[in-house]
């Protein structure tokens, strides 16, 4: 059981998977940890799934994941996407199917963490500020359609495994990366709780040997964008850009 209580001390949520209740003082903070419950009880009765720590973009060719790395700019980075015109599949958790052999998307809406990052990219922001959803001091939650978000149980098929390196003094590339490397980033990023671990690091194993690894060195989205869609397909639309403006 999952509750998550209104108290004159703000919001208290308890669960199966908290050693004790916690509490918090906005909406947002606590709905943000309440989506970590439901994603343990979506897991619980499915031990064919993976749970991958790490972000998904729909390309042409077909699902690339960014596995999750600590202030890399991912969330930014599907956001920059997005409103390039291609659909996110999640910013931080995917299930994936061993035996199919793909993602399954859970319709979550892609968060951001404030203060956003400065960079000089008026048509993100745009794009941030008219899809502008619950915010706290902490995240704002973008609100996007089903053209820009992938829907709760579609599947696709990984083409592609991106570890991301923010660097504002090496030149933007991307590169083949080294398997042993995407590999532990994979493993140190897995929640898999109930599957036995030799079946969670064969599922892994298998995932990184079939699929193209690559590591992308870049400082801004907008770099970052423009090299992932050289190598994984142009969007077929544009996102409209409506008014700006910047949030601190």
């Amino acid at each position: 059981m999952i509750t998550l209580r209104h108290t004159p001390r703000g919001f208290l949520r308890n669960s199966r998977w908290l050693a004790r209740e916690r509490g918090y003082r906005h909406t947002v903070d606590a709905c943000c940890d309440f989506i970590v419950d439901l994603l343990h009880a979506y897991l619980l009765d499915k031990p064919d799934l993976l749970s991958l720590h790490c972000g998904g973009v729909v390309f042409p060719q077909g699902l690339v994941l960014f596995p999750n790395t600590y202030r890399s700019g991912k969330s930014t980075l599907a956001i920059k996407l997005a409103s390039m015109g291609l659909r996110i599949f999640s910013d931080d958790v995917i299930p994936y199917s061993r035996s199919e052999r793909k993602g399954i998307a859970l319709g979550i809406l892609p968060r951001l963490r404030l203060p956003l990052p400065e960079v000089d990219d008026p048509q993100l922001f745009t794009f941030i500020d008219h899809q502008r959803g619950p915010a706290s001091n902490r995240f704002l939650y973008c609100n996007l359609n089903r053209r820009q978000l992938v829907p709760i149980g579609e599947r696709a098929s990984v083409v592609g495994i991106v570890l991301l390196n923010r660097s504002p003094t090496e030149p933007p590339s991307i590169r083949t990366a080294d398997k042993g490397d995407a590999l532990k980033q994979v493993i140190q990023r897995n929640f898999t709780r109930r599957t036995p671990a030799p079946e969670i690091l064969d599922g892994l194993f298998s995932l990184i040997a079939e699929t193209p690894c690559h590591t992308l060195t870049y400082d801004t989205p907008s770099q970052a964008a423009d090299l992932l869609c050289a190598m994984f397909g142009e969007p077929e639309t544009d996102a409209a850009p409506p008014r700006s403006r910047r949030y601190a």
